[in-house]
């Protein structure tokens, strides 16, 4: 069975949340969005997941700050699970902050893919999408 491609969010700024997830939908249709309002709430998602054997998502959208557990928090975590992880997971921090302390601290974990900062446009995450998921984008 194939499934659809499917991207997680992760943002305690719901309006941003709504426009990324209306701006994805603008790109393709057969886009999964799922969205947390924090890093904790993602990590027993991903938990989730992993104990049910279920396909995590391609691409993960992650902000830094958030209440409970931030996005660095968040990769912490992620990294506990990642041996029971089987699909390559992308994993992009995504920020208003433009700190050099940010985007090096944001370089020491392999598990990043990325760092974009906000606003994340359509060019910006159509490139990304088509490093992705390549002749299927």
């Amino acid at each position: 069975m194939i499934t659809k491609p499917n991207i997680l969010l992760v943002d305690d700024d719901e309006l941003y949340l709504y426009i990324m997830e209306k701006t994805i939908h603008q790109l393709s249709k057969d886009l999964v969005v799922s969205t947390f309002t924090d890093g904790e709430q993602a990590v027993e998602y991903i938990s989730k997941c992993t104990d049910e054997k279920v396909e995590l998502p391609e691409v993960i959208f992650l902000d830094i700050n958030m209440p409970f557990l931030d996005g660095w928090g968040f990769l912490n975590e992620f990294k506990k699970l990642k041996d029971k992880i089987h699909n390559d997971v992308n994993i992009y921090m995504v920020s208003s902050s433009m700190r050099d302390s940010d985007i090096k601290r944001a370089s020491d974990f392999e598990d990043l893919t990325g760092y974009v900062i906000k606003p994340v446009n359509k060019v910006q995450l159509a490139e990304i999408f088509k490093k992705i998921y390549h002749e299927n984008w």
